[in-house]
């Protein structure tokens, strides 16, 4: 569970694997919080958020990166409690949809 804080700004990233075809193949990517474990999102409920590929400065050590900054002025300001962080990645042909994470916004 990863522990932010409702008054900074954080980036969160989540790798990605990729097992077929390639980066280039990722249309959009997204993220969805809710309190509710059982709140699935649907493809319209995700904020774009950015794909890192392993280059520029915002990458780590060549991983691919669903990034998202959380906070004041980010990409989605969260109130405190616990959240389940969703990512959706979109290409021609798929939407994948996950469940990763917890965030616990103190």
């Amino acid at each position: 569970m990863a522990e932010l804080f409702h008054t900074a700004t954080e980036y969160v990233a989540n790798q990605l694997t990729i097992s077929r075809g390639s980066v280039e193949d990722i249309v959009t990517v997204g993220v969805y919080h809710a309190e509710d474990p059982g709140n699935i999102p649907e493809v319209g409920d995700f904020t774009a958020v950015t794909l890192v590929d392993g280059t520029g400065p915002l990458a780590e050590g060549g991983r691919i990166d669903v990034l998202s900054l959380i906070g004041p002025g980010g990409d989605e300001e969260l109130a405190p409690g616990d959240y389940q962080r969703w990512v959706l990645v979109q290409t021609a042909t798929e939407n994948i949809i996950r469940r990763v994470d917890v965030l616990e916004i103190k």
